[in-house]
């Protein structure tokens, strides 16, 4: 499952056995996430200049100082999180190989503990100030974006979110699908996801089933 995030054998070598969420409970933490990375979007997009020159980076931690003002009854938000696997803890890999989610969400309301992590990345329709869209296509779909969920280099459940900086959503959308259908199958690319409870409306969703256990939700955040 991920939760105890590579501290399974320390845990189980001292007889914790570790009391899981329930499937309905980290569904309706994903629903909380979700609606906070929305109001956050919100209060960022009304109340910063974003940006003369876009920055991945800034834009996380414009997001991240906002989602922690919002966050409360419980909920937690980390950034630049890192993922301690069980590989690292027991030394096999060093720690340096930690991979970071860019945003990190936790939740304390309920003892049995709730984590989920956000991997965000810079999206244009068109190159853009000396960015070129295919590179940040291609980076959204590899091993620096939804690839490490798919391939397992996240062991924590968790969502994609594009910044969306210049060109429209349903644009780039497609150069992601065109992408997928080309790096992985088409059975694996982007649909729109209308579920009354997400708040935000640009929500899609893609299918893993050979490689996920879980649908992969990407959240468009439009910039422009």
């Amino acid at each position: 499952m991920g939760y105890l995030k590579g501290y399974e054998s320390i845990a189980l070598a001292a007889g914790y056995i570790p009391d899981l969420p329930s499937e309905e409970a980290i569904e309706s933490f994903q629903v909380e996430v979700f609606n906070l990375i929305s109001q956050a979007y919100t209060i960022i997009k009304t109340s910063e200049k974003i940006y003369e020159k876009p920055d991945e980076t800034q834009i996380s931690l414009s997001l991240f100082k906002a989602l922690e003002i919002l966050c409360n009854n419980g909920s937690w938000v980390h950034c630049e999180h890192h993922e301690f696997t069980e590989e690292i803890i027991s030394g096999r890999k060093k720690s340096i190989s930690a991979k970071r989610f860019d945003i990190y969400f936790g939740n304390w309301n309920s003892p049995k503990r709730i984590e989920y992590g956000i991997e965000a990345k810079l999206l244009i329709e068109n190159d853009f100030m000396g960015k070129k869209a295919k590179f940040l296509v291609d980076e959204y779909i590899g091993d620096a974006g939804m690839n490490k969920y798919i391939s397992g280099i996240y062991k924590n459940k968790g969502c994609m979110v594009g910044y969306a900086v210049e060109g429209g959503i349903n644009a780039i959308v497609d150069k992601i699908n065109k992408q997928i259908k080309t790096t992985f199958d088409a059975k694996q690319i982007l649909s729109k996801e209308s579920h009354s409870k997400f708040s935000h409306k640009e929500i899609y969703k893609s299918v893993h089933k050979e490689k996920l256990n879980y649908i992969l939700f990407h959240l468009m955040l439009d910039f422009n």
